[in-house]
């Protein structure tokens, strides 16, 4: 019987996994279900090369039914001290100092498989687990799927990821940006013309490398080199995202030339029906031709007119998002306590009591637990 009440199937856990074994431990796993990913950092190409670079204890997690995969999942495990009492946490992935953990379990596309997995079970192939608590999760997470009825969510306000909904089409979208946008491109496209036009080149196979150098030159020529936060200046990042467009079917840098000049550059994978903008990048020397704008407006009428693309999603939600006609996708925060262990009984209910005493809303059960207080 689940969290929810609800009668499920049985489904057989694997032996537990220890960051030992390492992504080696669920590789046939992980590829037999990544066709169901629905974000790039869920296939078992990003999974991999990603989890190599994290320094920490990783928790892999399978669980099988009738001999398939299910549902497989890493997470951090780690320990906390409160009050005297040691606390086994399972967390979020992250890779080195990215805010946004690139990371998250996948299950089966089966309704009846997936309606047979239960969040208690995952957690409990990684090991013995107190408190499980997740940050800025997507509204697609599987983890969403399985805290139903089990545990604690809540919007997170400053979260979120812009989407942009592409199969209205052209005709449809255009109508729809705001006039000073509308006008603004036009204006850049007329600039741009004038300066003896463009050419965009999407690269992909054997000829990413090369653009994807050309990328990182031109992030770094930047605001982001100047503030050492271009990916030139972050090594990790750089040959991460570096090897995984090289392992990647569907990835490619789009690059918009004006004369021969590299003015503007993006980095993009497809999964799913999303195509994903991981990067973007402009030459600021050009700002006046607005080379960013020429390069996003032909991404978007791009994917309006390709039927296999769906929408547009940028993984973080900024400012200039909403002048191209994006809504912000929410994210979310998870936190569950497990009542089979004596800390996690202790700590759920020590919680619980703060929390009616101080009413403070948001939380449902499908919200944050401060392991700092």
């Amino acid at each position: 019987m689940s969290g929810d009440g609800v009668a499920r199937s049985p489904v057989r856990p694997s032996t537990n996994r220890s960051s030992i074994d390492g992504f080696e431990s669920v590789r046939r796993a992980w590829q037999q279900l990544g066709g169901c990913a629905q974000y790039f950092f869920q296939s078992p190409e990003w999974t991999e090369l990603a989890t190599a670079q994290v320094e920490g204890d990783l928790a892999w997690g399978v669980l099988t039914e009738s001999g398939r995969p299910a549902a497989v999942s890493v997470l951090l495990r780690s320990r906390l001290k409160r009050a005297g009492i040691g606390i086994r946490v399972l967390s979020d992935v992250r890779v080195g100092d990215m805010t946004y953990p690139f990371s998250d379990c996948v299950l089966d596309a089966s309704p009846d498989v997936r309606s047979a997995v239960a969040l208690d079970e995952l957690l409990g192939v990684t090991g013995e687990w107190d408190v499980w608590d997740l940050r800025d999760r997507r509204a697609g997470s599987p983890w969403i799927e399985l805290s139903a009825g089990r545990a604690y969510v809540e919007e997170e306000p400053t979260g979120g990821a812009g989407i942009l909904d592409t199969r209205v089409g052209v005709d449809e979208w255009w109508p729809a940006l705001p006039v000073n946008m509308r006008n603004s491109i036009r204006k850049a496209r007329r600039r741009v013309e004038a300066c003896g036009g463009s050419e965009v080149v999407v690269s992909t196979a054997a000829e990413l490398p090369a653009a994807y150098g050309q990328f990182v030159a031109l992030e770094a020529s930047g605001w982001k080199g100047a503030e050492a936060t271009s990916l030139s200046h972050r090594p990790a990042w750089c040959d991460l995202f570096g090897a995984f467009l090289g392992r990647t079917g569907t990835a490619q840098v789009r690059s918009l030339f004006v004369g021969e000049r590299l003015a503007a550059s993006q980095i993009c994978v497809t999964v799913g029906g999303s195509l994903v903008l991981i990067k973007v990048a402009h030459d600021e020397q050009l700002a006046h031709l607005s080379p960013g704008n020429v390069l996003m407006a032909n991404l978007v009428e791009e994917c309006c007119e390709d039927p296999a693309v769906d929408r547009i999603d940028c993984t973080v939600w900024q400012d200039w998002h909403q002048r191209w006609g994006m809504v912000r996708e929410p994210t979310y925060r998870l936190l569950a306590f497990n009542h089979r262990s004596v800390r996690g009984a202790l700590v759920g209910a020590v919680w619980h009591a703060r929390r009616l005493i101080t009413r403070q809303g948001g939380w449902r059960v499908a919200g944050s637990v401060r392991l700092e207080d």
